[in-house]
This record gives C-alpha cells, sequence and structure tokens, in this order.
C-alpha cells in the first residue's frame, strides 16, 4: 500500500568535509526555513511531538494497572513511531528547502522502504551497544585489578608513585576514554541513518555506513555545532524563563515554556536537517538560502 507521499528524491550522496563556518549558519537558515514555511512544519511537528507522547501517556497507563508484556510493546512501539515520524520531518524539511512543501510529507516515513530499513537500523543499534557493551565489560574486568590497587592503597598513595594507584590512575583514565569513544562510534554509526534512508532512499547499512564517513570527517565540525546550539539553546530559554516567571502564574510560564520550547525544537531540527543536506548531499549554505529565501512571498 502507498502513502499519500512523493518520497522519490533524486539525490546523489558524498560525504563532504564542510569548513568549520556552517555551524554558524544552520541555526539562522533553520530560522529562515521556518518563518518561510511555518503553517507547513509547525503542525507536521506538532503531530511529531504529540503522537510519541501520547503513546508514552498509554505506557505510563499501563505500568499503574500492572500490565509489564503491553508496557514494553507500547515502549517500542513509540520508539519506532517516533523515527518514522522523525524520518517523514526529514523528508519535510527536506521538500521545504526546495521550494515544495507538504504536510502529508510528514508521514513520508511510513512507506515500505523506510518502515523496513528503519527496523533493519534499530536492530543494528542493538546489536552494536550489545557488542559495544560485551567489550567495555571486558576492560572493565582487565582494569578490575587496577581498581582493586586503589583501594587497597586508597587515595593518599597517589602521592607516593607506587605500582597500585599508577594503576589505578591509568584504569580510570582508560574506561573515561573507553566509554567516550563507545558513545562517539555510536553515534557517528547513526546519526546521519534517517535522513540517509528517508531523502537519499538508502539500504540501512549503506546509510549507517555513510553516517559513519560523513561524521568522521566532521567530527569538530559536528561537535562545534552542538556547542553552538546548547549555547544558543540556553540563551534562548534563560529570557523565556524570566518572563514566565514575571507573569506569576504556574499555568502562564508553564504555557511559554511549552510555547517557546516547541518552536525552538523544530529550528533545532531544521539545523540538524541542514547539516544533513549540507555534508551529505553537497547543498551548501548558499544554495539551501536561496532556495528557503524563494520561498518567502513577496
Amino acid at each position: 500500500m502507498s502513502t499519500p507521499t512523493d518520497t522519490s528524491y533524486d539525490t546523489p550522496v558524498i560525504p563532504r568535509k564542510v569548513p568549520a563556518g556552517p555551524p554558524l549558519n544552520w541555526i539562522s537558515a533553520a530560522v529562515r526555513l521556518l518563518r518561510s514555511n511555518w503553517g507547513v512544519i509547525l503542525p507536521a511537528y506538532l503531530l511529531v511531538f504529540l503522537v510519541p507522547a501520547l503513546i508514552q501517556y498509554g505506557a505510563m497507563e499501563m505500568i499503574s494497572g500492572g500490565s509489564v508484556f503491553g508496557t514494553v510493546v507500547l515502549v517500542i512501539v513509540s520508539i519506532f513511531v517516533t523515527l518514522l515520524l522523525n524520518a517523514g520531518m526529514v523528508a519535510l524539511f527536506h521538500s521545504a528547502a526546495e521550494g515544495t512543501p507538504r504536510f502529508t510529507q510528514v508521514f513520508s516515513g511510513f512507506s515500505g522502504h523506510t518502515i523496513l530499513h528503519t527496523f533493519l537500523m534499530v536492530v543494528m543499534m542493538i546489536v552494536v551497544g550489545i557488542v559495544l557493551s560485551v567489550i567495555g565489560y571486558v576492560i572493565s574486568s582487565i582494569a578490575d585489578f587496577s581498581f582493586s590497587s586503589v583501594s587497597r592503597y586508597g587515595m593518599g598513595g597517589f602521592m607516593d608513585g607506587g605500582f597500585g594507584p599508577s594503576a589505578g590512575i591509568a584504569a580510570i583514565l582508560l574506561m573515561f576514554i573507553a566509554v567516550l569513544c563507545a558513545l562517539v562510534l555510536f553515534g557517528a554509526l547513526f546519526f546521519y541513518a534517517i535522513p540517509l534512508i528517508v531523502v537519499a532512499r538508502q539500504g540501512a547499512l549503506e546509510a549507517v555506513r555513510n553516517s559513519l564517513r560523513a561524521c568522521f570527517k566532521n567530527l569538530f565540525v559536528l561537535l562545534f555545532f552542538a556547542v553552538n546550539a546548547m549555547v544558543v539553546t540556553q540563551l534562548v530559554l534563560f529570557p523565556t524563563f524570566a518572563i514566565g516567571a514575571s507573569t506569576a502564574s504556574v499555568i502562564g510560564m508553564t504555557v511559554i515554556t511549552i510555547v517557546v520550547s516547541f518552536v525552538w525544537g523544530a529550528v533545532l531540527a531544521g539545523a540538524y536537517y541542514l547539516s544533513f543536506r549540507d555534508i551529505l548531499l553537497g547543498k551548501g549554505d548558499t544554495e539551501s538560502g536561496n532556495a528557503i529565501e524563494a520561498t518567502v512571498p513577496a
């Protein structure tokens, strides 16, 4: 059964290294994209926001009712539906950047290709998570003697330069590096997998491979983007909390915070898509900006 959306995109994918400048522009370009197409993007993002929340509410009700099996099923369904809706949101952002947005594209994730390969991606996530956990367990077992040495010698022994404390420091450092590398590897494998599946129509394995290549080519750029996004988020939300607090109303503060957080979430989702567009579709900020501005009515 076909969906009422057009998900056939002719988008050649070439992971490329981008300069440090684009991360500063992805957020501002996302604001322009949202401003140009808010009547389509915001209702679609509201759907993406509400449907998983309602499913999770059902899961909480089942937990209170003592239905463990039903809760597990609903949690799995919630995760999968959330991924598919976010896939559709990426497709909508792609069409908006091209100047042809339609609300129905938020359902693009429910096509046969995307459902199948998103499911395979989730399976791969579980397998990779298990493998990384096993590797982590082996590393922690090897380092167990060193941690035991720390316990025997005590923290005061660190000043003595003895073998035990030195080994303990090395073990702690090794565990920290191992966890950090595991998180970076896991994130790089799947960071761009969803847009590659729904927009570039790639299979799960190819999408994961290209996501890994793209992320490692732009590791520091993406970290720079993440830091910028967190800083700007704080700059946006702090005045929101201040204004909400000035209303002296819990309801007023809650409503203002939810509305601003919702709109800002849509902006960050757009910035994520634009990073994908720039890094993997080879459509830089200038071309994206021209397409976005072309959709603004005179």
